[in-house]
């Protein structure tokens, strides 16, 4: 894995981006943009993502959309969010996508207008009706289209509950009430019936009844996967159960969710895969 080389293919922005990023960057002072990635207090794996994607100060971060974060290979929403609350701390944020508009379409264009002769030629063929018919369809096509979500009828399973943000502190919504009162700096998806909650930088986890299950005592708790989790202690990353048993020793500089049986766990610069039981195969 260490000699695996990354290649890049440059693109031209496109001229509106252009002129949102120079927007965006003109927020900000030098100093914040130059600050460098090693000084936002990301994770170590978070840190070595963007590195690998040529991301070096905040400026490279900011002038980036949540899309264009989300084409990273390997950024999900818990490290967007971790690096969305990095910005926060330095007083900045990712740039907001601005949705292009339409131009209007103007009525009467003379170049729209067919000439009579082909009018005349499509009726001697029964295309006029063809047509008629079609323009006859569109409307309803394009209501079809722009046809709203379906109202929900029925609270949403505790794995699609929705973040809700209050007076700068997080709790969930069913969709049709609040069932955990907003009071966490941070919060993350229900996964295998517990959920990773964040207060004064100090992680836990909880259950759909708010109750606390696992005490906020980690830096770092990603979400359940496989029955285990990643947490970290200082600096270093292991694993934990539900019970809150440390599995795997916190021993790794980085570590991933376990997949399929396995995970990918980082030690001394090296990378392994790591298996339930502790057992590392050096990659």
């Amino acid at each position: 894995m260490a000699n695996k080389k990354f290649y890049y293919k440059k693109r031209k922005p496109a001229p509106q981006d252009k002129e949102a990023v120079e927007k965006q960057v003109a927020k900000y002072s030098e100093q914040q943009l130059t600050l460098p990635l090693d000084k936002l207090g990301l994770s170590d794996t978070t840190f070595e993502l963007l590195s690998k994607n040529r991301i070096k100060v905040a400026g490279d971060i900011v002038k980036r959309t949540e899309k264009d974060m989300y084409k990273i290979q390997g950024l999900n929403k818990k490290i967007l969010a971790e690096v969305k609350n990095a910005l926060r701390q330095h007083g900045m944020a990712l740039r907001v996508e601005e949705i292009a508009r339409e131009p209007e379409k103007k009525q009467n264009n003379p170049q729209k207008q067919e000439p009579e002769q082909k009018k005349d030629k499509k009726s001697r063929f029964g295309l006029a009706d063809r047509d008629e018919k079609r323009d006859a369809e569109k409307p309803q096509e394009k209501k079809e289209q722009n046809k709203k979500p379906e109202k929900l009828t029925e609270p949403l399973p505790i794995e699609e509950w929705r973040k809700v943000l209050k007076g700068g502190k997080w709790g969930y919504s069913n969709g049709f009430s609040i069932v955990i009162p907003t009071m966490y700096d941070e919060i993350f998806a229900f996964k295998e019936g517990l959920a990773s909650v964040e207060i004064d930088e100090k992680c836990g986890y909880i259950d759909r009844d708010n109750n606390l299950v696992i005490p906020l005592m980690y830096d770092t708790a990603m979400s359940f996967s496989e029955g285990l989790a990643m947490v970290c202690v200082g600096e270093k990353c292991g694993y934990i159960n539900k019970q809150n048993e440390m599995v795997i020793a916190p021993e790794f500089d980085a570590a991933t969710p376990f997949e399929n049986g396995e995970a990918k766990v980082k030690k001394d610069g090296k990378w392994a895969t790591i298996t339930p039981s502790g057992s590392l195969s050096w990659i």
